[in-house]
């Protein structure tokens, strides 16, 4: 009796032993998901799609856990992934690497295509202001290049008036910096021709950068919009503890909150709000028909919440791995 009494007891030891082994089966986690295209989906008949998800599968398979997926809402608590990283979020070593970076979107103001759109574009504060700067420039060359040839060139006497002169030289540094060079006005002197080499050198850089500026403004490829240019004088719409904070549209006339991304959509639709800030890849799968544009802004970027060391390390290596960078640069490609 007593030896069948420990033959018993042996085999629940063991049993427990096993159980709580290293390796051996666990319980299936939880997993709460927010549903965040085009990172994150879920399907009529209840699967769940997206480049996020495949990312984690992958990672959980690696590190051995076994999971469901569970959409995000009010009895299922905070969500897991992806979410924007927030500065009361946990510690790092409680979050993944980010899936991608992502700039602010403004739906409602379109990155547009074709002459007009570019055209619109250009008539911004941003625009008017760089001109400014630009003419200013093109002034201050002139007048030294009046000053220095002056005394040895006729042409640029004009009558011996000192405001011809700044003009003639204020025309020729335009000319010369848009690399149009008419001829009707050239350096004859030496220090003439020094400082006409500086500027020519100068507004080599000058107009790259210029046309870089310009090629942001009017949205098209190539360049984001400029975010600050993009708010001015408008009333901006955005997601209460949502990824894009108040703080970052501090250029915009007025910022208005609320409770959800329909509820802004339906603002705008009503005329209330001139455009809405979001993500730029959420913007564009949640705009329907409405225009979005990216801009230069930079917003929190993607990442899964963890919940052991080993499942981290799995989403940072497949995070970093050139397959998921490749993938991601197709799935997020404009």
């Amino acid at each position: 009796m007593i030896s069948a009494s420990r033959t018993l007891l042996a085999l629940i030891l063991s049993s427990l032993f096993l159980a709580l082994a290293p390796g051996s089966a666990t319980a299936q986690e939880t997993v709460v998901v927010a549903e965040l295209p085009p990172y994150a989906k879920q399907q009529p008949d209840g699967r769940w799609t997206g480049p996020a998800i495949d990312l984690y599968r992958a990672a959980a398979d690696r590190a051995g856990q076994d999971y469901r997926f569970v959409a995000a809402g009010p009895d299922t608590g905070e969500p897991e992934f992806p979410v924007y990283a927030t500065p009361d979020m946990p510690a790092p070593a409680m979050r993944s690497l980010p899936l991608h970076a992502d700039s602010i979107g403004l739906i409602g103001i379109g990155a547009g295509s074709g002459f007009t759109m570019g055209l619109l574009g250009l008539f911004t504060p941003g625009f008017f202001k760089t001109v400014a700067i630009f003419a200013l420039l093109v002034l201050i060359a002139g007048t030294i290049f009046w000053l220095v040839e002056r005394k040895g060139n006729d042409e640029v006497l004009a009558d011996g008036s000192k405001r011809r002169g700044i003009g003639q030289g204020f025309w020729w540094a335009g000319v010369t910096a848009t690399t149009i060079g008419y001829g009707d006005l050239v350096p004859r002197t030496t220090g003439g021709r020094i400082v006409a080499m500086i500027w020519m050198l100068f507004s080599m850089a000058l107009t790259a950068v210029l046309t870089a500026y310009l090629v942001s403004l009017t949205g098209q490829q190539g360049g984001n919009r400029s975010l600050s240019d993009a708010l001015a004088g408008k009333h901006i719409g955005i997601v209460a503890e949502g990824p894009v904070a108040r703080s970052d549209l501090s250029g915009a006339d007025r910022v208005v909150q609320f409770a959800t991304l329909d509820a802004a959509l339906a603002a705008f639709d009503e005329g209330r709000i001139d455009a809405i800030a979001y993500p730029f890849q959420p913007a564009r799968e949640a705009a329907g028909d409405r225009s979005v544009s990216a801009t230069d802004g930079s917003i929190a970027l993607p990442v899964f919440r963890v919940s052991s060391d080993q499942l981290r390390e799995e989403l940072d290596r497949a995070i970093l791995s050139s397959e998921w960078q490749e993938r991601a640069e197709q799935a997020f490609s404009r």
